[in-house]
């Protein structure tokens, strides 16, 4: 029987799977094995260690051995994951990219269902999916549930993440090959930054089919310090509508305004557990259900 390494053509795969990894050693085998279980095959996973303090680069080296569609590659230092991101994107052997976290895990058709979705839309470059969250203890937490057309998404953008980045595939035939991909100035949100300038050159669309179990916990980047990571999507904000052209509602204008003022009164040890509170209500009261897939019970 041939294996993986003898049957897989990685000169030349489908999609590109990008992973940015930093000291991610408790999450990142079920990561990578989350990848490798895909019902698509024809891909490459390129992961890039930025600088870890733990044994992650040590994991992935190890997990290369085993496959040779990962490629492992480290930053001199720790840089930062804006840059670690535009680093991942100029590996890419694909025209098709999907990123993915090291700390999530994918369902297991996501990458089939998301390229497919491509073939037949050309003119959608962005298409995400919906997501079931867990915390550090694989426990479900909550579901994140996200528009699945254009206009919808385009509208939430600015007030919430329409897309969640980690689910996201790009069709890069769509982009211009100076494009600038994540400006590593404003990260942790140089995900919204980057999104907010692919709405230049093509349709959003999110799949209704739960495509991610997305990990929400202390360690995540963007709750590490959750007012600055506020004030800098304040910026990205900003720069949306003065420099790329994107145009928000009234209503999204007023919601932007009402979350400055409640930032602006609320002290930074209480902003993670209120984020969690409504979170928790509207996975409670949500209308939405899911039937969670049962890769899951493999993490």
């Amino acid at each position: 029987m041939k294996t993986v390494k003898e049957t897989i053509k990685i000169n030349n795969p489908k999609i590109s799977v990008l992973m940015p990894v930093y000291n991610a050693e408790k999450y990142l085998v079920s990561a990578v094995d989350s990848v490798l279980a895909q019902s698509f095959q024809d891909f490459e996973l390129i992961c890039v260690d930025d600088g870890s303090t733990d044994n992650s680069l040590a994991i992935l080296k190890n997990l290369a051995k085993k496959d040779n569609r990962i490629r492992v590659y480290k930053n001199p230092h720790n840089t930062g994951i804006g840059y670690t991101r535009s680093k991942l994107k100029s590996l890419a052997k694909s025209s098709y990219i999907a990123i993915m976290d090291s700390d999530d895990v994918m369902v297991n058709n996501r990458l089939e269902k998301q390229y497919n979705f491509l073939l037949q839309n050309p003119k959608v470059i962005v298409v995400g999916g919906q997501c079931i969250t867990i915390d550090e203890n694989n426990k479900v937490s909550g579901r994140k549930v996200f528009p699945t057309n254009h206009k919808s998404i385009y509208n939430m953008m600015y007030t919430n993440m329409s897309v969640q980045q980690p689910t996201i595939m790009v069709n890069c035939n769509l982009v211009p090959k100076d494009f600038p991909w994540y400006d590593n100035s404003v990260s942790p949100v140089e995900d919204l930054d980057n999104l907010f300038r692919l709405f230049n050159y093509g349709e959003f669309a999110n799949l209704p089919d739960v495509t991610l179990y997305y990990r929400v916990y202390r360690g995540s980047s963007s709750l590490k310090d959750p007012k600055r990571t506020f004030n800098l999507t304040q910026i990205v904000r900003k720069r949306a509508i003065e420099d790329y052209g994107y145009m928000p509602s009234n209503t999204s204008v007023f919601i932007v305004k009402l979350q400055l003022i409640l930032l602006s009164v609320l002290p930074s040890m209480f902003v993670l557990p209120f984020y969690k509170t409504i979170k928790r209500l509207q996975f409670a009261f949500s209308k939405f259900s899911y039937n969670v897939p049962l890769v899951f019970q493999k993490v």
